[in-house]
């Protein structure tokens, strides 16, 4: 079996609400299979207004997604009215940046 190329991919979460860090939880081992306590932690780069993580990803996997404001499905971004939001959805390409609004958390 063939090594699967990994490309690296940025992460930038926006939001009005102002935390140390924030987490993305997705479908991919990377991105801790959907468990929220190993998700991948994006910190407050103040210089350019977001949240960012980078990490490596395997070339041409459809990816899913959510952010979370810790490591618990309890706190996850949400609608300005609340409700819930869909999953974030892309396919990894090289030089892939994923800019993404949180609203706010629950």
């Amino acid at each position: 079996m063939a090594d699967v190329k990994k490309v690296k991919v940025v992460f930038n979460i926006t939001s009005p609400v102002k935390l140390d860090c924030v987490y993305v939880c997705g479908n991919l081992a990377e991105l801790g299979e959907w468990n929220a306590k190993k998700a991948i932690k994006a910190v407050y780069d103040a210089e350019n207004e977001c949240y960012s993580v980078s990490k490596m990803l395997p070339l041409g996997q459809e990816v899913s997604y959510k952010v979370l404001a810790n490591k618990e499905w309890a706190n996850v971004e949400a609608a300005e009215c609340g409700w819930d939001v869909d999953n974030h959805y892309f396919v990894v390409e090289k030089g892939h940046v994923e800019t993404v609004y949180v609203a706010c958390f629950k």
